[in-house]
């Protein structure tokens, strides 16, 4: 379900912010920050701003001169908190503040894209650096930003390839607050899905099973922006059987079933969980209706004809025990029967397979047909032999 793309945005221009200040009574500090300023010297104007607000820390014009002339200087982490000591002094460059952030989030944003897509054909050594880059500027994007949902999925997107799957999920869940999208939801469900995959591969079944079902509670949310999404659903599905949750997975398939009855997977995989609660005759129907699709489907051969061998099986147990008349008994006989022509057809398609020559073996036994079944016994055998 993988398909994310980087979305980069286009440089917001930094407007000509000019800086024109009088030359009043002011320190010799701020005198000569604005004579720097006016040459473009922005070093020594950071020089002499910072004296003056170390000096006077009340200074809102000083602050936001060190905002701007760091800004220049493309040190955006320091331009913020310049702009913060400002406005916490005074609202007087609360609006100039303002519209030069947004640039600042525009540059920090477009440097993150720069810097993950380096990251693509970079080393492995170098990409991890190029990514930890990208990743540090999206987060900066968002401290000016903190509404951006661009950013967001971008960040999400570097967090992922770096292997920051908790930081990934935190992202994504801060995405989805502000906005409800497709993409975003299913993001989430593969992290999820991820961290269930890593931890199922080293055997770890309590982690995998909270990473299952939280992909579970996470697809429930994606299904109402998209309840006919084919995608989202068969994943239910899948998780379902994995978890072996199969009751509740029955639901879903069903749902899948109804949808798109001539669908041999959603078919087989509806028989395959009824197969599991014990409901075999209507696995039947269904395994059936996969073989109506595709007569050389293997696995809906294999298991309708295990189906009808446990059918059989248990019609002959309840005859036994119940004493019940003879021409009852032929009812069992037919099930196995059927099993058989199943059983024939697989083995047609899988010659060479010893374990589809012993399931008709079985079903020739049980339906009386013992010359046949020492027959398929015997191929079987001679199968095994040969490997």
């Amino acid at each position: 379900m993988k398909n994310i793309t980087i979305i980069a945005i286009l440089t917001i221009i930094l407007a000509c912010f000019p800086i024109i200040t009088g030359f009043q009574c002011a320190s010799q500090e701020m005198t000569s920050a604005k004579l720097y300023i006016q040459r473009s010297d922005w070093e020594n104007a950071e020089k002499w701003l910072s004296q003056e607000v170390e000096k006077n820390p009340t200074n809102a014009e000083a602050w936001w001169l060190l905002g701007q002339t760091r800004v220049q200087r493309t040190n955006y982490k320091g331009s913020l908190d310049a702009f913060d000591n400002s406005l916490k002094n005074s609202n007087e460059f609360t609006e100039k503040i303002t519209q030069i952030k947004k640039f600042i989030w525009g540059q920090s944003l477009n440097q993150g894209v720069n810097f993950f897509n380096k990251s693509i054909s970079a080393s492995p050594e170098s990409a991890a650096v190029l990514r930890e880059q990208a990743i540090e500027s999206y987060q900066l994007a968002l401290i000016v930003n903190p509404d951006s949902v661009i950013t967001y999925q971008n960040l999400a997107v570097a967090q992922n390839a770096h292997g920051l799957y908790d930081d990934e999920i935190v992202t994504l869940k801060e995405a989805i607050k502000r906005k409800q999208t497709p993409v975003l939801h299913t993001s989430l469900i593969n992290v999820y899905l991820t961290k269930a995959q890593n931890a199922d591969a080293k055997n770890d079944k309590t982690t995998a099973g909270e990473n299952y079902t939280n992909a579970i509670s996470a697809i429930l949310d994606a299904r109402k922006l998209e309840p006919d999404n084919a995608e989202l659903l068969a994943t239910m599905i899948d998780i379902h059987v994995r978890l072996g949750k199969a009751n509740e997975a029955k639901p879903y398939i069903r749902e899948a079933v109804a949808k798109d009855p001539s669908n041999k997977l959603y078919q087989y995989n509806l028989g395959v969980l009824l197969m599991q609660t014990d409901s075999l005759e209507e696995a039947i129907t269904h395994f059936d209706a996969a073989i109506q699709q595709d007569p050389m489907y293997d696995v809906a051969l294999q298991n309708i004809g295990v189906a009808y061998l446990r059918l059989g099986d248990k019609m002959k147990q309840a005859a036994q025990s119940t004493d019940m008349k003879k021409e009852i008994d032929k009812t069992y006989l037919e099930k196995f029967k059927k099993a058989v022509i199943h059983f024939e057809t697989l083995v047609e398609i899988k010659k060479d397979d010893p374990n589809s020559w012993d399931l008709l073996a079985s079903a020739y036994a049980n339906a009386n047909m013992l010359k046949e079944a020492k027959e398929a016994l015997e191929k079987a055998d001679a199968l095994r032999k040969d490997k």
